[in-house]
């Protein structure tokens, strides 16, 4: 070995031109805790320092120079040796120790000195190494340190107590403060509860033990700012299980949802054009009769016009008192009455009035929907109505898909829940659009129609919203793959691969799941399952 470490039983090797030297058995006495091996040449002495631990060995001078070599050989692997030299001179013991003994007496020495300078080197060696151990955690506290410092994510180590005990320079630039202003101060201080009562992430990882991958979560720092954050945390334990703290590992994702947010808008407006012409053909219709009407109406108006005219003219008449002018008047009033056909024309009038109010009514439905879709969704959770969400956005997508499609809704009675309104229709949305693309694939050109059902349902704390197709269905390849970012199996330039990604890290944000049920040829099941309570993520 070239570097052997002293073990539980202190080895030391005896090379010497004596068999069984005078010294071995005193010496042997004296070091109860040592086990000394005789060996017969250097050879003998490497092959032992090479398969076992070798802490010292006592080298006789007289075994020529196989002993100059040996020396050489042990102070290169620094392995301390003593030297018994012959000559017993000053001179002769400062050449060995300039060759690399750490010791050096006369061949004549007693097994009580010889034992007495064993102990001498092995205690050297043993504070030597125990030196270059400190030194050693020393350096890899150091680098360890280094690395932590030079971390591009923040580190924060939290003690028993939820109290902040170490951070590193990233994490004092989130949290807006220095180390002299963190140190000692809790956590909680900086970090907002997420999802369980007044917890905060860490402290729930302090108490329960619980580990986050990811998670999300808001710093509030000194100056008011709020930061949101993705953060790792796990608690430190002891070999019998005792927490000591928590570090945390986090990152500033304020980009990141900025992107997010740019990424959930140009998704908006990519569904909103994919709709664009069914949404005008469905205003148009409204439209057209509002149209048709107005020019009814302005008809029937010229008609009453002609009517009130004989009408003002009886009222001429009968002010005069003239019978027979008044009854000539009231011949022609009642003619013409009878040729506009006043009953009809009021009757129609109103009917034209209704249904141009029915018209305008549903393209300000139609704008308001469209609005409500294209617009971002606000930095807080709201309490919503997730049938409501649910229909106003099947409303947007209505005009596109219903000359193919049969809508069946089935909305249970659900309560409100603390989500992003805005984001869950952009899911929904993803989900019915999908759902028609899938019939349109499966009726073609054929003329058939297909079905869409919706279905919202209460099981005990978690909604779950349910959008059924009867369209192509998904294969079981494509399955596993379906919410994975840009992968499509729609024609190239006709999807994104986008949308069910999307979808998903919504879904997953608000603390819920996206599932799909599906087989070739039998149509495709989306279930989006929704905590009731405040799960998930609080950012946008």
């Amino acid at each position: 070995m070239d570097q052997p470490g002293v073990g539980d039983t202190t080895l030391v090797a005896a090379l010497g031109p004596d068999a069984s030297p005078s010294w071995l058995r005193v010496a042997g006495e004296r070091l109860r805790e040592a086990e000394i091996a005789r060996v017969g040449s250097a050879a003998e002495c490497q092959a032992l320092a090479r398969s076992r631990p070798l802490d010292a060995a006592v080298v006789d001078a007289r075994v020529g120079a196989e002993a100059e070599a040996l020396v050489a050989w042990l102070a290169a692997r620094a392995i301390p040796s003593l030297v018994l030299e012959p000559a017993g001179s000053d001179s002769a013991a400062l050449a060995w120790l300039r060759a690399g003994a750490g010791e050096c007496l006369p061949c004549g020495a007693n097994g009580e000195r010889i034992a007495l300078a064993l102990r001498r080197l092995l205690a050297r060696e043993r504070a030597r190494r125990d030196a270059l151990r400190r030194e050693a955690a020393s350096d890899v506290a150091r680098a360890h340190r280094d690395i932590v410092e030079q971390l591009n994510s923040a580190l924060l180590v939290v003690d028993a107590t939820g109290r902040i005990a170490y951070c590193n320079p990233p994490a004092e630039q989130i949290l807006g403060a220095g180390f002299e202003a963190l140190h000692g101060r809790e956590a909680s201080d900086w970090f907002e509860p997420a999802g369980e009562g007044d917890e905060t992430l860490i402290a729930r990882s302090l108490r329960s033990g619980a580990r986050f991958k990811g998670a999300e979560a808001v710093v509030t720092r000194p100056d008011g700012r709020r930061v949101p954050v993705g953060m790792s945390c796990a608690p430190i334990e002891s070999a019998d299980g005792t927490r000591s703290g928590v570090v945390a590992v986090f990152q500033d994702l304020s980009d990141v949802k900025q992107l997010r947010t740019q990424l959930l808008q140009h998704e908006k407006l990519a569904s909103i054009g994919e709709l664009a012409a069914g949404v005008a053909h469905e205003i148009n219709n409204p439209m057209g009769f509002i149209h048709a009407n107005l020019f009814q109406m302005a008809e029937y108006v010229q008609d009453l016009r002609r009517v009130f005219a004989r009408v003002e003219a009886l009222a001429q008449a009968a002010s005069k008192s003239d019978s027979a002018e008044l009854r000539e008047v009231a011949r022609a009033l009642a003619a013409e009455a009878e040729a506009v056909d006043v009953e009809f024309v009021l009757g129609d009038l109103a009917k034209a009035v209704r249904e141009s109010q029915e018209g305008s009514e549903r393209i300000r439905h139609i704008v308001q929907d469209l609005r409500d879709f294209s617009h971002p969704d606000a930095s807080e959770r709201v309490l919503a109505d997730l049938n409501q969400c649910l229909d106003s956005t099947a409303n947007i997508v209505w005009p596109m898909m219903k000359h193919a499609v049969v809508l069946e809704k089935r909305y249970a009675e659900l309560p409100v829940v603390s989500c992003f309104p805005m984001q869950l229709k952009q899911v929904f949305m993803n989900l019915l659009v999908n759902a028609y693309q899938a019939i349109e694939e499966a009726v073609g050109r054929s003329g058939e129609t297909g079905t869409i059902a919706l279905e919202t349902a209460r099981h005990g704390d978690v909604v779950r919203i349910s959008v059924r197709d009867s369209g192509v269905g998904i294969s079981a390849e494509h399955r596993e793959r379906i919410f994975d970012p840009f992968f499509t199996t729609k024609k190239v330039g006709a999807g994104t691969g986008l949308g069910l990604s999307t979808s998903f890290g919504i879904v997953q944000r608000h603390g819920g799941r996206l599932t799909v049920e599906s087989e070739p040829g039998r149509g495709s099941a989306f279930h989006v399952f929704l905590p009731v309570g405040e799960e998930g993520d609080t950012g946008e």
